[in-house]
């Protein structure tokens, strides 16, 4: 299969995407029930209008932070790895983008397990052999590169919006018959800053990753009209309706605190049965497997740059891997795993941001930093030590219930590099005047 993905130099002008289509690639990686139902979680555990409030900030916050990291995709044409080489040094930059890679890789896992078991439970069928069928095809839909992306984000971003509206619909038009209970939604176990921590954390590894999808934009208002297009547009609604989702259930009367089972539009739909299950289990499918593309396109560009491979054997040997962690069910172990996110990501954000836009990287060559092209550039690092120790402390502390993890951890390591960068700018200048 010719799909050259420009994993190891830069995306050229004439392969370049426009508005719409990148803005559709964008707008299919957080518009999705996983989404859906995290919103439902904080209404839960906070109280709808914390919820709503803490979405609104935090997915404004997530389009500054894309759209500059996309920003930097787009100027150099290059990958979140090549990019990462450049500020961390040939031998430290496989630290961060072997992280990352991983992490996105276990998400491909995670929402590739999520629509087999689905499946398996509608429809009565084995679910390993549902996560393996939905795993093969999520795979050969990412192994077709860029263009696949925007194929199943074409298909998944109106047939979810169609879900949702239907499920509005029918929860609004809900009558039962009896005595009903009206639930109060929101016990404020979670304060508002918690809530800002999740939303963040929810998408910072893969909006860190946004050089892989922005180095095809082909003017900067692209750029930054297709992540508006995902930050705020698609993961602050996506979100939204999770708590508007829980209110309705719980003014209705009906279960509202089982997000991950029938207290969302999918499982609500399930529940019902007739046409709408069916309709409802092949959004999922289509819906999760967008975001499941997505990560391991992430996964999978990353993973080539640091192995020197080709990118379709790369993204096939990967994903078969995270078919194989599906199918067995150890992909639930994850979950906790993956909350350390909030903590290690945002300072590689930090650090990358601040590196670019105060001029210590050079933007010409794209290899080289100017404390010297070496195999680990101590600045960066020292920045982005001390910011996931700092995310740790606020994380394991009560100031974890008034400061955001990744917020604390994103400033801390801001603050180190751009002190960092003046010096190493003084230091350039007084050896050139040597």
């Amino acid at each position: 299969m010719d799909i050259n993905e420009h994993t190891s130099g830069k995306v050229k002008q004439e392969d370049k995407l426009g508005i719409f289509k990148l803005s559709m690639i964008w707008a299919g990686f957080p518009f999705i029930l996983a989404i859906t139902i995290t919103g439902s979680v904080f209404a839960i555990n906070s109280t709808p209008s914390t919820a709503v409030l803490a979405i609104i900030i935090g997915s404004l916050i997530m389009f500054i932070y894309v759209g500059m990291l996309g920003e930097i995709g787009w100027k150099e044409g290059r990958s979140f790895a090549q990019i990462a080489e450049a500020i961390f040094g040939r031998e430290g930059y496989k630290l961060i983008a072997g992280l990352l890679s991983v992490l996105v890789l276990g998400w491909f896992t995670i929402n590739t397990a999520m629509p087999a078991e689905i499946m398996a439970a509608s429809f009565h069928l084995p679910y390993w052999s549902i996560s393996v069928l939905l795993g093969a095809v999520f795979v050969l839909i990412t192994v077709y590169g860029i263009k696949g992306m925007n194929l199943i984000s074409n298909i998944s971003v109106p047939f979810f919006i169609v879900l949702l509206f239907i499920a509005f619909i029918m929860i609004v038009s809900h009558n039962l018959s009896g005595n009903i209970v009206h639930a109060h939604v929101g016990n404020n176990t979670m304060t508002f800053s918690e809530v800002l921590a999740g939303v963040l954390a929810s998408f910072a590894d893969s909006g860190t990753l946004a050089p892989d999808f922005n180095r095809w934009a082909k003017d900067r208002k692209t750029s930054w009209i297709a992540v508006f297009s995902a930050f705020p547009v698609g993961f602050g609604i996506a979100m939204i309706a999770g708590v508007l989702f829980t209110v309705l259930l719980s003014d209705k009367g009906l279960v509202f605190d089982k997000p991950f089972q029938t207290s969302n539009p999918i499982g609500y739909m399930i529940l019902t049965g007739g046409g709408a299950l069916t309709f409802a289990v092949l959004v999922a499918a289509i819906n999760q497997g967008s975001n499941a593309t997505h990560c391991l396109y992430n996964s999978g560009v990353g993973f080539s740059k640091l192995f020197g491979k080709r990118y379709a054997l790369t993204t096939s040997i990967i994903g078969i891997l995270g078919i194989i962690i599906a199918a067995t069910g150890v992909w639930a172990l994850l979950i906790d795993w993956l909350k350390i996110i909030g903590v290690l990501v945002p300072p590689i954000g930090a650090v990358i941001i601040v590196s670019y836009y105060t001029g210590i990287y050079n933007k010409r060559s794209s290899h080289s930093f100017l404390d010297g092209n070496k195999k680990w550039h101590k600045y960066p690092w020292i920045a982005l030590i001390i910011g996931w120790i700092s995310g740790f402390i606020v994380n394991f502390t009560l100031l974890g219930t008034i400061i955001p993890v990744p917020v604390a951890s994103f400033f801390v390591s801001l603050v180190i590099i751009y002190f960092a960068s003046k010096k190493i700018r003084k230091n350039s200048l007084t050896n050139r005047m040597a």
